[in-house]
């Protein structure tokens, strides 16, 4: 028989399925009117379906529908686009499966197939995570078997970055808007998406550019981490190469709207230059690596501008590139050379 209590100032049905007891909320506050339409409407209704059986009818639905809604409820902006094309992959190994069939050995199984770098096997793990929470949602399984399945740690990759002489060799035989691009990216340390997405409104006269959005694969985002919306200073000196490549697009970087079309101007720009050929990221971390190494700032503030959400990230990427010295953080310093970019007494931002 199903009995009602309360939990703060709602009220809860509790019942049982098959010797199973469920707690459920009926969303109503405690008041005289909700407490005798529990007691002569809902109560007597849910005691119906428990005695014929119409509690049962809801059946599991395939992993393929429930990662439908998944991606309906995403936004198509950078993060909906990649966990798409993860989510597609998920689809050909569980194949149609009804949902509440997929075991925790299974989706262990299935990540310990792909052989992937633990980072990439994280990404596959949240969206096979948050379809299954919609089940458990749905109320077709109670609970979801993705939930804390441990991954293998691995060993901690060396942060590539190039050195203040291969800065230079780069910049020297970069041209128009790669130049531009590599001098905003390795004086900022700005993720590839933020630099695509920059508006020459975006560069204030307070010295500093404000991060406001991101382009990729042709759509604008609000960024990676809650901190992405952020400042970072610049020099006069980014500022006039910027005016240099300026059309009527109201995106600096015109059409180039995504990390693939610069792909080709990178690797033209790395050969010809002769240094290692890194990713284009490494510009992103050869700035925060040659700022910790010029104890030019802390940790705490090298988080700010590289927009992390947290310094326990940073010090995790960068902590073999720093020692325990003090930073002097009112030290005026030039990253490259005279003619590349300075940026005097870095403060927080």
């Amino acid at each position: 028989m199903t009995t009602y209590f309360l939990r703060g100032s709602v009220i809860w049905l509790n019942y049982y399925v098959d010797g199973v007891r469920k707690q459920k909320s009926t969303k109503l506050k405690d008041t005289p009117q909700n407490i005798k339409i529990v007691k002569d409407k809902i109560i007597p209704a849910l005691d119906i379906k428990i005695a014929t059986g119409e509690i049962y009818k809801k059946k599991p639905k395939t992993f393929e529908y429930y990662g439908g809604i998944f991606l309906e409820q995403k936004d198509k902006n950078r993060s909906y686009l990649v966990k798409k094309e993860y989510f597609l992959r998920v689809i050909q190994f569980f194949n149609g499966r009804n949902i509440d069939t997929i075991t925790r050995l299974d989706i262990k199984r299935y990540l310990i197939s792909l052989d992937m770098k633990v980072s990439s096997l994280k990404v596959y793990k949240s969206c096979i995570n948050e379809i299954f929470e919609l089940a458990v949602d749905d109320a077709v399984i109670d609970f979801n078997p993705a939930l804390n399945i441990k991954l293998k740690k691995e060993a901690k990759e060396e942060i590539e970055y190039y050195t203040k002489e291969e800065v230079r060799k780069l910049l020297s035989v970069a041209s128009g808007v790669m130049k531009v691009y590599l001098e905003i990216a390795f004086n900022t340390g700005m993720r590839v998406g933020e630099i695509l997405g920059l508006q020459i409104g975006d560069f204030k006269d307070d010295g500093y550019i404000h991060i406001k959005r991101t382009r990729s694969k042709g759509i604008i985002g609000n960024g990676k981490t809650a901190n992405a919306v952020r400042k970072v200073p610049y020099s006069k000196l980014i500022l006039d190469e910027v005016k240099k490549i300026q059309t009527n697009n109201i995106f600096i970087f015109g059409d180039m709207d995504d990390a693939d079309k610069l792909k080709r101007y990178w690797n033209k720009v790395v050969k010809d230059s002769g240094v290692p050929r890194y990713r284009m990221y490494a510009t992103r971390h050869t700035f925060a690596t040659l700022m910790l190494q010029g104890k030019i700032v802390s940790i705490n503030e090298l988080a700010g501008l590289l927009g992390h959400n947290k310094a326990s990230t940073t010090l995790e990427y960068y902590a073999s590139v720093i020692d325990g010295d003090k930073v002097n953080l009112e030290f005026n310093f030039s990253l490259y050379c005279d003619d590349t970019v300075t940026i005097e007494n870095v403060k927080q931002v």
